[in-house]
């Protein structure tokens, strides 16, 4: 783990291309046989970084908001629990939110299949459980942006939290605050969700009855 927690912080700070082995090594108090030993090379270790749990996985969150019987508030309160849990950890949430933008504006040599995996999986199935829910045959176009838009709520915060901390520390530095968030993302999704409602009811309204003879 220690040799796990060493690359993230380099990684995040510097980039792949930046960071060597070696110094992986040293910020670890290890030697550089030790991370061959394990990984192989710096490419497993980075790769390492988007499949270890216990960092974050947000394919992981799959099962508890898509249990069967939960109504719709509850499963996308599981949502917004699961993919905002990390945050408590603090420098290790920040440094997985540094690593994760890293690789999405700067890519490794390697594309990591752990974290498209996460995301395609994550994603899929909160818009199967929206499709569930505005009783739709198949998805459209629609139903993928407001799905990815909940997403973001989530993802929003991951992106924004050093600033929060400086600005509005009290947004996010207490152990209540993270609630709160949970709380409005999960409003806020809801009424999303109603407004979707009420656009394709719009769009295609019931028939009236015909009138009687």
């Amino acid at each position: 783990m220690r040799l796990l927690l060493a690359a993230l912080r380099l990684f995040s700070e510097q980039g792949y291309d930046r960071t060597t082995i070696r110094a992986i090594a040293a910020e670890a108090q290890a030697n550089v046989a030790a991370v061959h030993y394990y990984f192989g090379d710096k490419a497993a270790l980075y790769a390492a970084l988007f499949s270890e749990p216990a960092f974050s996985s947000m394919a992981s969150l799959v099962p508890d908001f898509t249990r069967p019987g939960l109504s719709l508030r509850a499963a996308l309160q599981r949502f917004f629990q699961g993919a905002l849990a990390p945050l408590h950890h603090g420098e290790l949430a920040r440094q997985m939110a540094h690593l994760y933008m890293r690789e999405m504006l700067e890519p490794a040599d390697q594309r990591q299949p752990a974290l498209e995996r996460d995301i395609d999986l994550s994603s899929r199935a909160l818009t199967e459980l929206l499709q569930r829910h505005l009783g739709l045959a198949t998805p459209d176009d629609e139903l993928l942006r407001l799905a990815y838009t909940i997403v973001g709520l989530a993802l929003q915060l991951w992106c924004q939290q050093e600033a929060l901390l400086v600005q509005q520390p009290r947004l996010l530095g207490t152990p209540e605050a993270m609630g709160h968030w949970i709380d409005g993302f999960t409003r806020h999704s809801l009424a999303m969700v109603a407004a979707e409602r009420r656009r394709r009811r719009a769009a295609h309204p019931s028939p009236s009855p015909a009138p009687a003879p």
